[in-house]
């Protein structure tokens, strides 16, 4: 979700905006999360103060609205192919997700492990669809390609392990990107953590349409925070890189 708030819409050569294409009508903001997930509320700490949100919430869908959304959605048969088996095939699919797709900037996730209406959270943002998590991370990948050199953005996984007991997969990452191109040449390097919580599917899909061998788990709610604020994540995109550090001090 990170790669989502990092967005760049340059008005003249001595101003640029960031901008939030996931921002939408139906955009909440992370809270201290209750014994269930089914609220799409945060299960991490919210340490976030309200002037990082309330940037993020101000911001547009602009990027959205010149790119086309329709080149980007899911086909319909990602939606009703067979999920992961068991926890432990979840969690394969959600590491390959970062080491073989590098997801984070890419969007590149593998849909059959996620309920189309997955609720995706992160420090800033809340909305539903897995769609959309795709079509809006993709949707950056021309401007990512603009601003950083090849094989300069990446997804690193540095710690993945299920939690059973509560339904849950949770990973620790590391996303580095260095933005080149820009005359500043920032870089882009957070910590976060992200629980993938799961449940149990049967052979009925989310619409009622029956899908052969559908048995499994699938993630439901996407769970995302970050080791240092958000506003210090963002402040990364207009200092040179290694000002702010991925670490709080």
């Amino acid at each position: 979700l990170l790669c989502a708030s990092l967005n760049f819409l340059f008005s003249d050569v001595d101003a640029f905006v960031v901008v939030n294409p996931m921002i939408g009508p139906e955009t909440r903001y992370a809270v201290v999360r209750q014994s269930k997930q089914d609220d799409g509320t945060s299960s991490f700490e919210d340490s976030e103060n309200a002037s990082s949100k309330g940037l993020v919430s101000s911001l547009t869908n602009i990027v959205n609205f010149f790119m086309d959304p329709q080149k980007t959605q899911m086909e319909e048969p990602l939606l009703y192919s067979p999920p992961p088996a068991t926890p432990a095939d979840l969690m394969e699919s959600i590491s390959q997700d970062y080491t073989v797709h590098n997801y984070l900037w890419t969007g590149m996730i593998h849909t059959p492990s996620f309920e189309p209406d997955c609720r995706f959270t992160d420090p800033t943002l809340s909305f539903v669809g897995t769609d959309k998590f795709v079509s809006n991370v993709q949707n950056l990948r021309p401007i990512v390609d603009l601003l950083a050199e090849k094989d300069a953005c990446q997804s690193d996984l540095l710690d993945i392990s299920i939690n059973e007991e509560e339904g849950y997969v949770q990973s620790r990452w590391n996303m580095v990107g260095r933005l080149t191109s820009l005359p500043w040449k920032p870089k882009i390097d957070v910590i976060g953590r992200t629980k993938f919580w799961y449940r149990t599917v049967n052979d009925e899909s989310g619409d009622g349409r029956q899908a052969n061998n559908n048995n499994g788990v699938r993630v439901f709610f996407y769970d995302e925070c970050w080791e240092i604020p958000a506003s210090q994540a963002l402040l990364q995109l207009i200092t040179p890189a290694d000002t702010i550090p991925n670490q709080p001090k």
